[in-house]
């Protein structure tokens, strides 16, 4: 098996367990709704300083031939934390910041190295393909797998779902071993300093950690998908409704990853994004003004779209960036300490702003969130813009030589 199909199957089987999350987590034992903004809160907060100490901590063991260790040690902590949520059942809120932790070390210790690996693993020319294909697996996969782990929960009890789990925890150990890691950067310690001169001279990785930041203010371990999912409960009272809004989103999804990977090219990538997001915003601001069923169905099949469209694009650009010659085979540690650094800062600033919320009226704070999304749009743009830039500035630069 090819580096190319093990981070697929990592990825997708790593998303598998996510549906457990959701089974588990949200849907048995922790409601997402207005009265649970500060548990929830502590849970992402804890979490997202975890997940970034782990990342920061272990920064030079990232440079050495045994890197993908660290992977394998997030994927142990996996079973551990799904294990920890099936014992405490109803009792989560009260161990609320264990919880939390744990996941932040699972996070931290498996994010540490596999997005360096999935760098080298999946080529620039590949990579549209591969989002996209992917994109379109775990959508389908998110419809699947929480109605068949629902069903096993109801007739074979949770402790017995743990094989399951621990099955997949097998495979995935069994695939680390199968990637052909041949990538090791240069040189045993993070050099921040010589990296810094590099992003001067590109401002396609400075506009890159923008663009991270206002992505953890909203959408990436931020707290705005806990508001949007409050507002949807406020509206129709039931987990139920989420659940459908979950299999419609899913479904935009699937289709948009398929045409990502097949149809839309990268010179439509800017445009695309400047429309899509202009639409949900507007959507957003009517949602908010007079909360509704219309508004809220609207808002939500715009914002999938938009979203995951301008995810796709950002993330296929943040991934060719780490390829670029400089970067490639000395600083991409540097490179995705540096993302990590930006979305760290921006989802600290977004849960504390969600923990706020408890103790505040809920429509007065996502004011603020709408600005933070209209900024992640105009980030998200700027990206697109510079790559343009510097693609034409080699393209002139070569037709010189």
């Amino acid at each position: 098996m090819n580096n190319y199909k093990v981070l697929f199957s990592l990825r997708i089987l790593k998303d598998v367990l996510i549906s457990f999350i959701d089974s588990f987590l949200i849907l048995y034992f922790l409601d997402v709704s207005a009265n649970n903004i500060l548990p929830l809160g502590i849970y992402k907060l804890v979490a997202v300083c975890a997940i970034y100490i782990v990342i920061f901590s272990v920064r030079n063991f990232c440079k050495s031939k045994h890197r993908v260790n660290l992977m394998r040690i997030g994927i142990v902590i996996d079973f551990i934390y799904f294990l920890i949520i099936i014992i405490l059942r109803e009792r989560v809120v009260d161990y609320i910041y264990l919880v939390g932790l744990l996941y932040g070390l699972e996070e931290g210790f498996y994010y540490s190295v596999y997005n360096m690996l999935e760098s080298d693993g999946v080529t620039n020319s590949e990579r549209a393909k591969y989002t996209g294909t992917y994109t379109a697996t775990k959508s389908i996969l998110s419809i699947v797998f929480p109605l068949i782990f629902g069903s096993l929960i109801y007739t074979t009890g949770f402790i017995k779902t743990l094989l399951i789990i621990l099955v997949i925890i097998v495979l995935r150990i069994i695939l680390s071993f199968m990637f052909n890691d041949k990538n090791i950067p240069k040189g045993s310690k993070v050099d921040i300093k010589k990296y810094k001169n590099i992003v001067k001279e590109k401002p396609q990785i400075k506009q890159a950690y923008n663009m991270s930041f206002f992505s953890g203010l909203t959408f990436s371990e931020g707290a705005f998908k806990y508001i949007i999912t409050i507002y949807i409960i406020k509206v129709f009272s039931n987990s139920v409704s989420l659940g459908i809004f979950t299999s419609i989103s899913s479904l935009i999804s699937c289709v948009l990853g398929i045409l990502f990977a097949k149809c839309i090219k990268p010179k439509h990538y800017k445009g695309m994004i400047k429309v899509s997001m202009f639409l949900m915003i507007i959507s957003l601001c009517v949602m908010i003004y007079n909360c509704n069923i219309i508004t809220i169905v609207i808002f939500n099949l715009l914002q999938t779209f938009a979203y995951g469209l301008t995810s796709l694009i950002n993330n296929n650009s943040e991934f060719n960036i780490s390829n670029i010659k400089k970067i490639k085979k000395e600083y991409k540690v540097e490179y995705f300490l540096g993302m990590e650094t930006s979305l760290f800062i921006g989802r600290v600033i977004s849960n504390a702003l969600f923990i706020i919320m408890a103790f505040t009226d809920l429509d007065i704070m996502i004011y603020i969130f709408v600005i933070f999304v209209i900024l992640f749009a105009m980030s998200s743009i700027k990206l697109q813009k510079t790559v343009e830039e510097e693609k034409n500035n080699n393209n002139r630069y070569n037709a010189r030589l």
